[in-house]
């Protein structure tokens, strides 16, 4: 694996987007083309997933996740072309898909990015979170994220099935969702776990009201508005999650940019900025460790 980053690169800029939402492909309302175009006009909002079920797709199970899934589904080339048409330099549209198993499997929901097909969960060897994380394996350069973890769509059996090789596959865990949804505590819980991951928060909208149904934002520090500059801030775990829309934070751990993994060290420094675009007062800042312990605070 490629040695973390560090320090803080000048050029470097904070976009404020979201990861989950669906459309009419699946079980959301309006098209692709209406969500994006939505989804462009909302303040703060530099980039915008759609990200509905590969399961619902025409010819569902024809595809496979490192196949061009162009020819294979007319709704997937449907979703792949309307992100690219509304992409410009002031905004980035992401298709992408979201895997789910059934609720008694307890596994959970996954969203893809950043590849050229999908699967089911109807496919062989994907009735498992391994066969997944194994077949992703193919597109080394996706990312992925873990969905609203809870005990109805599943949890991931608490992420206790950790494992080196499947760990850079998925790098997102939702902490908050649709409606009062959040999951702090099972992002800890995965962190314990041995998981690298970043948190996000979206709002999984099925309704309309893409990108502004509330004001939570997932923001990443990337050099330039693009898919692949998105991606790459994803992949290095420089994102973190808001309940605000234009809350800017830029924090160092001895020098080392959110999302560097460090070996053992015997003190931590902690650099902190927070900026709120608007004014709003923060409160509390906490440096959290294992087992969710608050370790230090300060009022601001």
């Amino acid at each position: 694996d490629p040695e973390p980053e560090s320090g803080f690169n000048s050029q470097w800029n904070f976009y404020f987007g979201q990861f989950h939402a669906h459309t009419n492909i699946s079980d959301g309302t309006g098209t692709v083309e209406q969500a994006f175009a939505y989804a462009r006009e909302v303040d703060n909002l530099d980039f915008f997933a759609v990200t509905d079920h590969s399961n619902s797709f025409d010819n569902a199970d024809g595809g496979a996740v490192d196949k061009d899934g162009m020819s294979v589904s007319q709704e997937w080339a449907t979703g792949k072309t309307a992100a690219k048409e509304v992409t410009d330099e002031n905004f980035v549209g992401i298709f992408g898909y979201e895997m789910t198993w059934p609720e008694d499997l307890a596994i959970g929901h996954i969203n893809t990015f950043g590849t050229p097909g999908w699967q089911t969960r109807d496919q062989a060897g994907m009735h498992t979170l391994k066969g997944y994380l194994d077949a992703l394996a193919a597109v080394p350069d996706s990312v992925s994220q873990f969905n609203h973890p809870g005990l109805f769509y599943g949890d991931f059996r608490s992420f206790a099935d950790y494992d080196p090789r499947h760990d850079a596959r998925v790098h997102l865990l939702e902490v908050g969702g649709e409606g009062s949804f959040t999951a702090y505590d099972a992002f800890t819980t995965a962190l314990d776990a041995g998981w690298h991951l970043a948190p996000s928060n979206n709002q999984n909208n099925h309704n309309g009201n893409w990108g502004n149904a509330s004001g939570v934002r997932t923001v990443v520090l990337a050099e330039e508005l693009t898919e692949e500059a998105i991606y790459d801030a994803v992949r290095n775990y420089r994102v973190y999650a808001a309940e605000d829309p234009d809350l800017k934070i830029l924090y160092h751990l001895n020098d080392r940019i959110m999302g560097s993994i460090m070996g053992e060290t015997a003190s931590l420094t902690a650099d902190i900025q927070l900026i709120d675009g608007s004014g709003d007062a923060v409160g509390q800042v906490q440096v959290v460790t294992n087992g969710g312990k608050v370790v230090s605070s300060v009022d601001i």
